[in-house]
C-alpha cells in the first residue's frame, strides 16, 4: 500500500473522530441527542435529566478515543480491530435506532454520521486487507532484542552527555 494512502486514511479516521467528539459536545451542550425527540411520546416517558444524550456523548468520546488510538497504531491488527467493530457497533445503534424501534427519524444528524461511518467502515477493511505490516519477518525474540539494543544506546549517549 502507498504510504501516502495509509496517511489519508489516517486523517480520514481522525476526522471521524473528530466528528464524534463535536457529537459529545453537542449532546452536553443542547442536552437532547437525536433520540431524545421522540421518546418524549413513548409510555410518558420524559427524559428531563438528559440521561439519553449523556449516554450517547460518553459513548462518542469513547468511539472517538478508540480511533484516534486506532490511527496513531493503524500497524497493530487489534487496534485496527478495535476501530472496526467500534464502527460496527455505531452503524448497529443508527440503523436498529432509526429502523427497527423506529426511536430516531431519518433526518440529517443520523443520515451524516451514518455515512461518515459507512465510509470509514469502508477504509478500516481495506487497510485490514492491505496492510501487512504485523506480518514482520522479525520473530519475537529478534524484535525484543532489537528493542533491548535501541534501550541500551538512548541510555549510553543520556549518560555521556556533558551540561
Amino acid at each position: 500500500m502507498d504510504i501516502k494512502i495509509l496517511y489519508a486514511i489516517r486523517g480520514w479516521i481522525v476526522f471521524v473522530a473528530f466528528m464524534d467528539f463535536g457529537t459529545a459536545v453537542r449532546s452536553y451542550i443542547e442536552k437532547r441527542s437525536f433520540l431524545s425527540k421522540t421518546i418524549h411520546n413513548v409510555d410518558n416517558f420524559v427524559d428531563e435529566e438528559y440521561t439519553t444524550s449523556r449516554v450517547l456523548g460518553m459513548y462518542s468520546i469513547l468511539k472517538a478515543l478508540v480511533l484516534v488510538h486506532c490511527s496513531l497504531y493503524i500497524h497493530y491488527k487489534p487496534l485496527l480491530s478495535m476501530g472496526i467493530w467500534s464502527v460496527v457497533i455505531t452503524l448497529m445503534l443508527y440503523f436498529t435506532e432509526t429502523i427497527y424501534f423506529r426511536a430516531a427519524s431519518l433526518n440529517f444528524y443520523v443520515v451524516f454520521p451514518f455515512i461518515l461511518n459507512v465510509l470509514t467502515l469502508g477504509c478500516l477493511i481495506y487497510v485490514q486487507k492491505t496492510v501487512r505490516m504485523w506480518d514482520s519477518t522479525l520473530s519475537g525474540e529478534e524484535e525484543n532484542e532489537q528493542l533491548l539494543n535501541a534501550s541500551v544506546t538512548s541510555r549510553k549517549r543520556r549518560h555521556c552527555r556533558k551540561y
